[in-house]
C-alpha cells in the first residue's frame, strides 16, 4: 500500500496533530447585516434650505437633516474675518519688515554716503560710529582707517610735487637770466648763440611746466588763490580772435559770441585756460582746416564751445586725455611740442572757479570741448 500524503490531516499521529502554538485561538465572526443604501437630497422650505441624508436597509431606516443656511452663515463670517485680516496681517508683515530693513540697511547708507562724499578736498571727514550696530563698526573702523591712510598718502604726495616745483623756480629763474646776459655777449648769428638760444627755450619750457605743477599742487589741495574780479568773457574771446588772425591765418575761423558775458573770477588764470583751450584748437588742427568759437549763457552759466577740425580721437584716448603728462599714442601729436599738463590744469582752474570743462560728443572729423562758469552778479 502507499503512504498518505504528506498534505493531509489525517496522515499525522494525534499527538502531532495538535495546532501550532503561534496560530490564534479560533473566533465566531458576527452576523453583518446587509448593505445599507444610502440617500442624498436637497429640500427648499419657506425658512430654509435642508440637505437630507437617508439610509435605509430591511431592519432599519435613518435620516439626517442639517440646515445650508446656518452653514452658510458661518462659512461668511469666516471669510469676512480672512478678508479683513489677511490684508491687516500682511501690512503689518510689510511695515515690521520696513522697519527692520531701515534699521538693519541705516549704517550702510550712512558708509555709502560718506564714501560718496569722499574728494581730494574731503579726505579728512570720517565715519561717526555712534549707536552703530556691532556688526557693521568693524566696518566702518576699517573705512575710517582707509581714508587716514589715504590722507596721509595724498598729502605726502601733494607736498612733493609743490615743494619740487617751489624749490625748482628759484634756479631756473637764475639760470634763465644767465643764459639770456650770455645770449646778449655773445656774436650774433654764431654757433654759441644757437645754442645758448635752444637752451633759453628749454629752460623756459622748464620753468611752464614747474608753473603748471605747483598750480596743480595747489589746486589738489584746495589751496588755489583766486583774485576775485569781473571777468567780461567776450571781451577776452574777442581779444583770442585778433591773435588767431595773426597766429593761425590758414584757418577758417568762425565765431558767434553773445555781448556782456561776464563772471567772477581770476582774470589771469581765466586767460590761461582759454589760452590752452584755443592753442590747442590750432595746434591740432588740420593743415587746411577751421575753428569754431561760440558762447553764450544758459541759466546761471556762461557756456564756451571751442571746436575744431582734427583727426579722429580714439574712445581710449578720449577718457585719458585730462590725464596729466598724457599726450596720445599717435604720431603727430608727439611732433607737436607741449607737456600734457594743459588741458588738466585748464580743468582745475575752472573747478576752482565752480565750472567745469567737458570734451564734447564724438563726431568725426573735429574735436570740441566745452566750458563751464557760473555768471557772476554784477555790481
Amino acid at each position: 500500500p502507499h503512504p498518505p500524503p504528506l498534505d493531509r490531516p489525517d496522515s499525522f499521529s494525534p499527538r502531532e496533530r495538535r495546532p501550532p502554538r503561534d496560530r490564534p485561538p479560533p473566533f465566531d465572526r458576527p452576523n453583518f447585516p446587509q448593505v445599507f443604501k444610502a440617500k442624498l437630497a436637497t429640500q427648499r422650505t419657506s425658512r430654509a434650505v435642508w440637505r437630507v441624508g437617508a439610509i435605509h436597509s430591511p431592519q432599519t431606516q435613518i435620516a439626517i437633516a442639517v440646515n445650508l443656511q446656518a452653514i452658510d452663515r458661518e462659512m461668511a463670517s469666516i471669510r469676512n474675518i480672512f478678508l479683513f485680516s489677511i490684508p491687516v496681517v500682511l501690512l503689518l508683515v510689510a511695515g515690521g519688515a520696513w522697519v527692520i530693513s531701515r534699521s538693519i540697511l541705516y549704517p550702510i547708507g550712512r558708509l555709502t554716503m560718506a564714501i560718496r562724499n569722499v574728494t581730494v578736498q574731503g579726505l579728512d571727514r570720517r565715519v561717526p560710529v555712534g549707536s552703530t550696530d556691532i556688526e557693521f563698526v568693524e566696518l566702518i573702523f576699517v573705512f575710517n582707517q582707509m581714508l587716514e591712510r589715504l590722507e596721509r598718502s595724498f598729502k605726502q604726495a601733494s607736498r612733493f610735487s609743490g615743494d619740487a616745483a617751489h624749490e625748482l623756480k628759484t634756479p631756473l629763474a637764475i639760470l634763465q637770466g644767465e643764459l639770456e646776459r650770455a645770449l646778449h655777449q655773445v656774436e650774433s648769428g654764431s654757433e654759441v648763440q644757437q645754442t645758448l638760444s635752444n637752451l633759453l627755450d628749454e629752460v623756459c619750457r622748464l620753468s611752464e611746466i614747474t608753473r603748471k605743477l605747483l598750480l596743480l599742487s595747489l589746486a589738489d589741495a584746495g589751496r588755489m588763490g583766486l583774485h576775485l574780479v569781473e571777468v567780461n568773457i567776450s571781451a577776452l574771446l574777442l581779444e583770442f580772435s585778433e591773435d588767431m588772425e595773426l597766429l593761425a591765418p590758414h584757418l577758417d575761423v568762425q565765431m558767434a559770441i553773445a555781448p556782456n558775458l561776464y563772471i567772477k573770477g581770476d582774470r589771469d588764470l581765466l586767460v590761461q585756460v582759454l589760452q590752452n583751450l584755443v592753442g590747442n584748437a590750432i595746434k591740432y588742427n588740420l593743415p587746411k582746416g577751421w575753428l569754431r568759437l561760440q558762447a553764450n549763457c544758459q541759466g546761471k552759466r556762461v557756456i564756451v564751445k571751442i571746436v575744431n577740425s582734427s583727426h579722429d580721437i580714439s574712445l581710449r584716448e578720449r577718457d585719458r586725455i585730462f590725464e596729466r603728462f598724457h599726450r596720445g599714442d599717435s604720431t603727430q601729436i608727439k611732433k607737436i611740442e607741449g607737456s600734457g599738463l594743459g588741458l588738466s590744469l585748464a580743468r582745475e582752474i575752472a573747478r576752482a572757479h565752480g565750472g567745469d570743462i567737458k570734451l564734447d560728443a564724438a563726431i568725426l572729423g573735429q574735436t570740441g570741448f566745452i566750458l563751464s562758469l557760473p555768471v557772476g552778479d554784477r555790481d
